[in-house]
């Protein structure tokens, strides 16, 4: 038997030194190295469970390849790590995204067409409810002003005069001693005096109110937030000129899928924090929730009031809404990474005498990397918290110290 394998051996040399005969074939390097590599591809694809695994981010792509690397290299028993259930607090979050607003932004206008005379606040600036603002020019509304000012001390005396004449003439009347037409004609000189007081009263009073329109006052406390003019600037009725916001207090609207609206109640906490202040967070709680759902985006509008006495949230500033609706502080938690999904049951491993052992379980919340146990489980049980990926129930496996 040895002879004959010595003289198939031989033979083969020969043939490959004579390149095979009349034929000559060219090696294909790339189809050696694939033939060469097709096994290991096949050693090291990963079972349906490790895949899913590193999919959902309950292990690394690393640790998935350590397991691997362990199974391909002939080890007799699995290793694994082992946690313990443990009692604790876990809640449940609504994580929503929402720009921030001040609780009002008001335009301010301008109710004459004059110059800008003086610009007196600027953007950033913080005003109350009516600080100047701006003072436009005033020259051609002080003369009009000043004249009906005269011209309505003018009908103030000459409806005094008539107003005595007047009464004169009644009482020459009481007794016949002027005219009937006399009288009337008295009567109607007073009315016209008054009419005239009256209308004079009034363009003074309309003066006046446009001399106080030259002065731009704030209508709201708050920053101002754009200064639309300049110093020499000619604007018009109706023109916007400033515009003052209030954020006192600032304002997060977000928006909720109508499946969890049942969730949230007015007064619920929330915490909110930005990328552009990493390491900051602020309280808030919701102030608003809309009754209405939006058809086309199957939402609601929630209005979360923020607590932010220093003002680093800025109107505009994009945040991250983090509302608690459901919190348990003595629940049974185990790591998120010691679950398995499989078909319709959901799976912890137990470690029991060196074996793994598949345990249906029921979950509740989960939060972060940890999950809740309902059903299943009970306090202080060993269970396997990595490399449950590869078992099967029964399995012996090696502890990972």
């Amino acid at each position: 038997m040895k002879r004959a394998v010595i003289i198939l051996a031989v033979m083969f040399m020969l043939l490959a030194a004579c390149g095979g005969g009349d034929q000559t074939k060219t090696p294909n390097p790339q189809s050696g190295a694939d033939a060469a590599a097709k096994p290991a591809d096949d050693k090291a694809q990963m079972p349906p469970r490790l895949q899913q695994a590193v999919k959902e981010g309950r292990i690394s792509a690393e640790q998935a390849r350590q397991i691997m690397a362990r199974m391909g290299g002939g080890a007799d028993k699995p290793l694994v790590r082992l946690g313990t259930v443990a009692r604790g607090e876990i809640r449940n979050h609504l994580v929503l995204n929402g720009t921030v607003e001040p609780e009002r932004s008001v335009e301010v206008y301008s109710r004459l067409a004059t110059y800008v005379q003086q610009v007196v606040r600027e953007e950033g600036s913080r005003v109350r409810e009516g600080d100047l603002l701006a003072r436009l020019d005033d020259t051609e509304i002080r003369i009009s002003h000043q004249q009906a000012r005269i011209q309505l001390e003018q009908a103030r005396l000459t409806l005094e005069e008539e107003k005595n004449n007047h009464q004169r003439n009644q009482e020459l009347k009481e007794n016949e001693l002027i005219s009937d037409m006399d009288f009337q004609a008295s009567e109607a000189r007073y009315r016209q005096a008054r009419l005239e007081f009256e209308n004079k009263t009034e363009n003074y009073k309309n003066l006046e109110l446009q001399l106080n329109y030259t002065r731009i006052l704030a209508p709201v406390s708050g920053f101002v937030t754009q200064r639309l003019i300049e110093v020499g600037d000619r604007v018009t009725a109706n023109q916007h000129v400033y515009t003052v916001e209030d954020f006192s207090p600032l304002l997060v609207r977000v928006f909720v899928p109508a499946a969890d609206i049942s969730k949230l109640k007015n007064g619920m906490a929330a915490d909110i924090s930005s990328d552009t202040l990493p390491g900051m967070s602020f309280t808030g709680h919701i102030k608003l929730i809309n009754p209405r759902i939006d058809v086309q985006s199957g939402t609601v509008k929630v209005t979360i009031e923020v607590n932010d006495t220093d003002l680093s949230l800025k109107p505009g500033m994009f945040v991250e809404v983090n509302i608690v609706t459901r919190s348990r502080e003595d629940a049974l938690v185990i790591p998120r990474t010691a679950v398995l999904y499989q078909r319709n049951q959901v799976l912890v491993f137990q470690f029991r005498a060196g074996k793994a052992v598949a345990t249906p379980v029921k979950v509740g919340v989960t939060e972060d990397d940890r999950v809740e146990i309902i059903e299943g489980l009970k306090e202080g049980d060993a269970i396997i918290v990595q490399g449950a990926e590869v078992l099967k129930d029964g399995a012996e496996v090696s502890v990972l110290k």
